[in-house]
């Protein structure tokens, strides 16, 4: 019983409770879109909660709101499937103790007692908490269960006496609202205070329950929420439906009896109202629920129109649909770029060769030609970016793929043209480069192909992006239609050329500020700043050109009703101004925000712009710029997947500086490249922040400059009053990004460099964090240790340490046998020894010569 309670009852029943909840959330959002509707379509929104609340399986559909939301379908049948988000427990197996077989000599008894003895095991007692949560359930179900037959007995035992009207109606003395009970033959009781008149609509009221069902209604929904119980969300099911319910009666009633009813069917709801939600599967109680609600509904209560009928039937159709049916098993067909599904990537490319049986070639002759594949080999299989939660399905990946043939024709009589290539009887024949591949990487680690493109007819893939992971969004997006805004995409924009007006193309770029994003130019266009609320992009024609993005708290409509400074309107948005002076021009575009709005500013002279028709266009590219602009609060400087991290990932191959800032002094020092092993591993963790600003030293300090892709630049800070924490800025075209982190490689790495000298980076204690190692350029083999010890930063300086004439280090000097490496060599009283390192103290190990002579 415990078993089949805990690991296939409850775990079935929480998989229908959850899958209720979110059919509950949508069906509550439907119904206050229903608002204005005649109620008796929210009333029908909710048999698709009961639906869910009572049948563990569905029908699966390729429209279907679990669907969108990924839910874990599983086929339960032929026919249909569950949504299982907990898995049902398996029954422990017997584990049988599997024993070495050894040969076993025969005992004489006075050897019994020698016998190794094998410890029984002790036998561990856990609680299985899966068993005690069903328990709990099944109690609660009980509960109510008997308190619904407890109040139904009792309500049963103050109806005795009561006395037949006619048909099923019935008077009792001690009832305080009419109500209908039973189940097969349902009856009406009304309390016998009542008048004649109101008798009329009350008893439409409830005959009106009868004849759709209502009183099963009620019963199965309390059945319902009975065995859901602890699921919040289905007590509000439970009210709401039964407010719908109750309200769909009343309107009933008003429209037969029309609308000069309203006034005494309202009192008599107010008199007879119960006070309280009638539960426990006890009557339809006529003043049950919300008598408030219920008469203001009826007060604004109008005959609807047709029209409106008919969409609200529709949407109730369509809600009832989508939350009614479970998602559809996978696809039968292969995904866009074919294949089907793949147990690796590695397992792709090998079918990809293996179904390569014949290819196209150009002869010497200018004719293609087709020849027999006899041999294939991979060239390259390169995973190049990847992208979580944009699929829903799993995660998208970017992979360079080639491959090469060998075919059943002359060497001489192929023709290599378009970037292919031999290479020992090996062919590529597709052109150098390979294959842009998209693929989908399943929670299970199985892939889908989704797009497959021969690189050299597919530059555009990752044309002006910044990366691999930008390149598969934009594509996933557009092939998906998703309401996103893409990273780079293209304007068309007229240009005054020497034969005339033509359309030339302009590719530009997304740029992400703090709840808005706007599309600048790759070419011809510079960041000047990139403060989150003052942002400036100027022309690289030096025309003076720029555009300006602004934010204020202040409101729309109280900003505007300041003073215009000599704007006109522009158009009739009512948005855009223009205003001239001292031979300029601007032109003001204005955004509305949730607490203030954005000013969006071009500005440009006329007589700057006349001499090449790529600058005359600089206005019309402007306003293109301009009118991109897009309030969306999914952007965010924090939330912005942090580009800095990928470029930081390949600081080795990035160019860098390190600059010394003292205010507005900026001394360059030497660097050895060691900063960038430093930097990779710092990549994975930075925590993204707005206000760079107020993580700034007063009095400067350290910065380290990395060049990245395009004008984008990295400046790295060790932040002095927070030890341990370094702030980075990425600065671009379109990148405006800061974070800082936490590691105390790196900031050790930063201070050590303030010495104005190289820094080697070097665990000389193998204690698994790296020594930085300095030596001060105006004193030769003068080493300097920086290292953290007994909960601080420490800097020893060697020399003065044993009071030697010179320190230096041996990590590039060893024996044979690398004994010594990784040591401090000093001279102390005319003997060159080497030390051992360990948290500031120096430990004299042997001297050079004899570390140099050990084998």
């Amino acid at each position: 019983m415990t078993a089949f309670l805990s690991q296939t009852l409850f775990p079935a029943l929480l998989n229908m409770s959850l899958t209720a909840g979110i059919v509950i959330l949508c069906v509550i959002a439907a119904r206050l879109a229903l608002k204005r509707a005649p109620k008796v379509f929210s009333y029908a929104l909710w048999a698709v909660v009961l639906f869910r609340l009572l049948c563990p399986v569905s029908l699966p559909s390729g429209i279907s709101l679990l669907g969108a939301l990924d839910a874990p379908a599983r086929q339960a049948s032929p026919v249909v499937s569950t949504v299982t988000y907990v898995q049902p427990q398996r029954q422990p197996e017997a584990i049988q103790p599997q024993t070495e077989q050894v040969p076993v000599e025969p005992q004489t008894p006075a050897s019994d007692s020698l016998a190794p003895v094998v410890p029984e095991q002790q036998a561990t007692s856990t609680v299985d908490w899966a068993a005690v949560a069903a328990w709990v359930w099944l109690a609660g179900v009980l509960g109510m269960a008997g308190y619904s037959i407890f109040a139904l007995l009792r309500l049963r035992r103050r109806l005795v006496g009561s006395l037949r009207l006619r048909d099923n109606i019935y008077l009792a003395d001690h009832i305080s609202t009419p109500f209908v009970l039973g189940l097969v033959r349902p009856k009406i009781y009304l309390p016998s205070t009542l008048t004649e008149g109101e008798m009329g609509y009350i008893i439409r009221h409830e005959r009106y329950h009868i004849r759709h069902g209502d009183h099963v209604v009620k019963v199965l929904a309390f059945a319902g929420l009975c065995l859901h119980w602890f699921n919040p969300l289905v007590w509000a099911a439970f009210i709401l439906a039964g407010k719908d319910m109750e309200m769909r009666c009343d309107e009933a009633v008003v429209r037969q009896l029309g609308e000069r009813v309203k006034a005494d069917y309202s009192a008599s709801l107010l008199a007879l109202a119960t006070g309280r939600l009638t539960i426990a599967g006890t009557p339809l109680a006529f003043g049950e629920g919300d008598p408030k609600g219920r008469i203001r509904n009826l007060l604004r209560w109008k005959r609807p129109r047709m029209w409106l009928s008919l969409v609200a039937g529709v949407a109730c159709v369509a809600v009832i649909a989508a939350c009614a049916a479970n998602p559809a098993g996978p696809s039968s067909q292969p995904p866009a770029g074919g294949g089907g599904r793949y147990q690796s990537m590695e397992d792709f490319a090998q079918q990809t060769m293996d179904n390569a049986k014949e290819v196209t070639y150009y002869s010497y002759a200018n004719q293609e030609a087709t020849a027999q594949v006899t041999s294939t080999k991979l060239a390259w299989l390169d995973k190049q970016g990847e992208l979580e939660g944009l699929a829903p399905e799993g995660t998208l990946e970017a992979w360079t793929f080639n491959y090469l043939v060998q075919i059943d024709a002359p060497a001489e009589d192929i023709a290599l043209v378009g970037g292919m290539y031999e290479e020992d009887g090996w062919f590529d024949l597709e052109g150098q480069g390979g294959h842009n591949i998209v693929s989908l990487r399943y929670p299970d680690g199985t892939y889908d192909i989704l797009y497959n493109q021969i690189v050299n007819d597919d530059i555009e893939f990752l044309g002006h992006h910044n990366s691999y992971e930008e390149a598969i969004y934009d594509w996933y997006v557009t092939d998906q239609g998703l309401d996103l805004p893409l990273h780079v995409k293209d304007w068309n924009v007229l240009m005054l050329g020497p034969d005339g007006e033509q359309e030339i193309n302009v590719p530009v770029r997304r740029y992400d500020g703090d709840g808005w994003y706007l599309y600048v130019p790759v070419m011809a266009w510079t960041q000047w700043s990139a403060d989150p609320v003052h942002s400036v992009w100027v022309s690289q024609y030096n025309t003076g050109s720029a555009i300006t993005v602004d934010y204020t708290k202040t409101n729309l409509a109280d900003y505007l009703a300041g003073d215009t400074g000599g704007m006109t309107p522009a158009g009739d948005s009512g948005r855009v101004f223009e205003a001239q002076g001292d031979g300029w021009n601007y032109r003001y575009y204005y955004v509305e925000g949730t607490e203030g709005c954005w000013r969006i500013t071009i500005q440009w002279q006329d007589d700057a712009i006349t001499d090449y028709p790529y600058i005359a266009i600089e206005p019309q590219v402007m306003a293109l710029m301009a009118e991109s602009f897009t309030p969306d609060s999914r952007i965010t400087l924090s939330g912005q997947g942090l580009a800095m991290e990928s470029v930081l990932k390949n600081a080795s191959g990035l160019t860098s500086r390190l600059v010394w800032v003292d205010g507005n002094q900026e001394t360059e020092l030497a660097r050895t490249g060691a900063e960038t092993e430093a930097m990779g591993a710092a990549a994975a963790r930075l925590v993204p922040i707005k206000d760079p600003e107020s993580y700034m030293d007063a009095d400067g300090g350290l910065c380290l400059y990395l060049n990245g892709p395009g004008d984008s630049h990295i400046s790295v800070y060790a932040i002095q009053s927070q030890p341990y924490t370094v702030l980075l800025r990425y600065v671009g075209d379109t990148v405006n990004e800061s974070a800082i982190v936490e590691d105390p490689q790196l900031y050790l790495y930063l201070t050590a460099a303030g010495e104005d000298t190289n820094v080697v980076l070097c665990d000389l204690d193998d204690d698994g964090f790296q020594e930085a190692l300095v030596w001060p350029a105006d004193e030769e083999r003068k080493l300097i240790i920086y290292d953290y010890y007994e909960d601080g930063l420490h800097k020893i300086d060697v020399a003065w340490e044993l009071g030697a004439d010179f320190a230096d280090s041996t990590t590039l000097i060893g024996n044979i046998q690398r004994e010594y490496s990784d040591l401090v060599l000093a001279r102390v009283d005319g003997e060159e020894g080497v030390y051992q390192y360990k948290d500031g103290t120096l430990t004299y190990v042997c001297t050079l010569e004899e570390a140099l002579l050990k084998t």
